[in-house]
């Protein structure tokens, strides 16, 4: 094997000789980043622990749970046409039938066109519901289909209701207006909605039947309008919050999420990152050899 790889470099020309050159030292150069990144992302997996998204706390988080749609209205995936929450489609038009002189085929297949969901989403764990972005977030679909049709090939991976999913990202809470804040706003619109009606204002508040509305009796009409806004919000009243799931901050966490579990990525990293350190090695040591033999040095 190792003769066979020596005899095949000496007997390129010195185009393709370089050309193999550059490729093998930028693969070396490249794979060895790629190495620490899939292992330093394994790694946060696992050192982080999985919440509850009721009592989760504000930042980088990891959440398990079940997707779902929005408002119980599910998106419809553009190949397939099946329900789902999330969608990633791709059409590629095959191009070229034919052969170059040298043997090598110049057939190739052309992306014409792209579809990538932007709509959030929830993950529900049963103490609660999360909303996620998916616009920057690096998603991992158990469900993929490819198929072909006359000239063209489609791709589609999607997540779908109900289906079980593991997030990584930032975890926000947006709280909802205060009591005080939904009667203040109540009691606005109570008054521009008599604004607009001013025969439903003078006969309500007119008090002295001269066809105008004075300070003391606007007065009346804006403690009415405040009084039945304090009846229609209930004293218990509590806030609502609202959960997000965004992409971390400082641009170092991941941001992931995926229909295959915690322990499963893990170890898909691991093999990455060893897929990766050999890669590196294997190059290193042919670009060596290749500088050994072209220059001698």
């Amino acid at each position: 094997m190792i003769d066979a790889v020596l005899t095949f470099t000496i007997s390129l020309d010195p185009a393709a000789f370089m050309a193999l050159l550059i490729v093998s030292a930028l693969l070396c150069l490249t794979s060895l980043p790629v190495g620490f990144y899939f292992i330093r992302h394994g790694r946060i997996m696992q050192d982080t622990p999985t919440s509850k998204i009721r009592s989760a706390s504000q930042g980088f988080v990891e959440l398990e749970g079940q997707a779902r749609s929005v408002d119980d209205k599910p998106l419809r995936a553009p190949g397939t046409g099946k329900d789902c929450v999330w969608y990633d489609f791709k059409a590629e038009q095959h191009q070229g039938n034919g052969w170059f002189d040298s043997g090598n085929r110049k057939d190739k297949w052309v992306t014409v066109s792209t579809d990538r969901s932007p709509f959030s989403f929830y993950i529900d764990d049963s103490t609660g519901v999360c909303a996620i972005d998916p616009d920057a977030a690096t998603v991992k679909a158990k469900f993929t289909k490819v198929w072909t049709q006359g000239e063209y090939r489609y791709t589609e991976s999607r997540i779908d209701e109900k289906e079980k999913i593991y997030c990584l990202g930032q975890f926000e809470t947006h709280q909802g207006p205060s009591r005080q804040k939904v009667i203040k706003e109540s009691t606005r619109v109570a008054l521009n909605q008599l604004k607009k009606d001013r025969n439903e204002l003078l006969r309500k508040f007119d008090t002295n039947r001269d066809g105008e509305i004075d300070l003391d009796e606007w007065n009346i009409a804006r403690s009415a309008a405040r009084a039945q806004a304090e009846k229609e919000v209930a004293d218990d009243y509590e806030p609502t919050q609202h959960h997000v799931l965004v992409k971390p901050f400082n641009g170092k966490n991941p941001y992931i999420v995926s229909c295959f579990g915690e322990d499963e990525l893990t170890s898909r990293y691991r093999l990455y990152s060893v897929a990766s350190f050999v890669t590196f090695l294997t190059t290193g040591i042919y670009s060596i050899i290749m500088i050994v033999i072209r220059w001698g040095i």
